[in-house]
């Protein structure tokens, strides 16, 4: 990567990281999953991105599969030897933005004030609206007896705005519905856009 180049970090979570190492707690984890994300969902927008001159690294340790692109500027850092816990810092600390969905890594780009698209927040409630530098969307909420999506203002009167666990949303038949490549490429292209100040809402 060149030394001037920009670059986005990219974080999906699964379940891969808590499987491996959550036994320390032995736990059953499996409460975290509604906030999973399939990073094949993602590639559209990381070769997006290095059409337009970017590199994005795809962090993380322990993931449940590699990212698949064939474009050089798009790095499955996750996967590599050379990973580190410093150089995850330093990654974070020094990106253009970064892609998140519901999991820690953002901690570290929140700390460094770098801006930070949320793809797939749950729960709604939970939205991070403490800096107009952050852009964030929500997985759709599909009730399965209804066969249909939930509006905002049902999410919330309902209470599960604030459903922390799988167990309550199965509980209540929703499904979450994960963004489709195309949605998750126009969020995050419209974050370059914010940047560069040519953003037309």
């Amino acid at each position: 990567v060149p030394k001037e180049a920009k670059f986005i970090c990219l974080q999906v979570r699964d379940s891969a990281y808590l499987d491996r190492h959550g036994e320390i707690r032995e736990g059953d984890w499996s409460y975290h999953n509604y906030r999973d994300g399939d990073i094949d969902k993602y590639v559209l927008a990381a070769e997006e991105l290095a059409r337009r001159g970017y590199y994005v690294f795809r962090m993380g340790i322990n993931v449940l599969k590699p990212l698949k692109s064939s474009n050089p500027k798009v790095i499955d850092y996750a996967n590599l030897k050379i990973r580190s816990d410093f150089m995850d810092i330093y990654l974070a600390a020094k990106c253009a933005f970064c892609i998140v969905g519901n999991a820690g890594f953002e901690a570290i780009t929140r700390i460094f004030r770098r801006p930070i698209v949320y793809v797939d927040y749950v729960p709604l409630g939970m939205f991070v609206t403490d800096s107009s530098r952050h852009i964030s969307t929500s997985k759709k909420h599909f009730i399965r007896d209804e066969n249909r999506f939930m509006t905002f203002k049902e999410i919330f009167e309902s209470g599960v705005d604030a459903f922390w666990l799988s167990s309550k949303y199965e509980a209540v038949g929703i499904d979450l519905v994960e963004s489709t490549p195309e949605e998750i490429a126009a969020v995050v292209l419209e974050m370059k856009e914010r940047l560069q100040g040519t953003w037309k809402t």
